[in-house]
């Protein structure tokens, strides 16, 4: 009987270190931000992450935010019709929240 409750009890023990090895999992970030022009928002700007990786569109307030981006250097890149298109590199280290001021053109 006893060595039974230690083969439990041992086999519990390696199933929690297995389970619960999330180091091995790359770190992913938020970056969210807001688009301007002379501190007037704009809606409907492109946000592009790595050239189509990922693609979203600024709302009314001209918010935007990519969800799910994993640690590392990446292109953002930001178009909208009438306006000259901007693009940075960047390396999330944390969520981060970004003002981008975009130029008529």
């Amino acid at each position: 009987m006893k060595v039974f409750i230690l083969f439990i009890a041992l086999l519990s023990l390696t199933t929690g270190f297995a389970t619960n090895n999330d180091d091995n999992k790359p770190k992913s970030f938020s970056i969210s931000g807001k688009v301007v022009d002379n501190n007037e928002s704009l809606t409907g700007v492109k946000v592009m992450l790595d050239g189509k990786e990922m693609v979203v569109y600024t709302d009314f307030e001209g918010n935007f935010t990519l969800e799910n981006v994993l640690a590392g250097k990446h292109t953002i890149s930001f178009s909208l019709i009438t306006y000259n298109n901007k693009e940075m590199v960047f390396n999330p280290i944390n969520n981060n929240k970004l003002e981008i001021k975009l130029e008529a053109k």
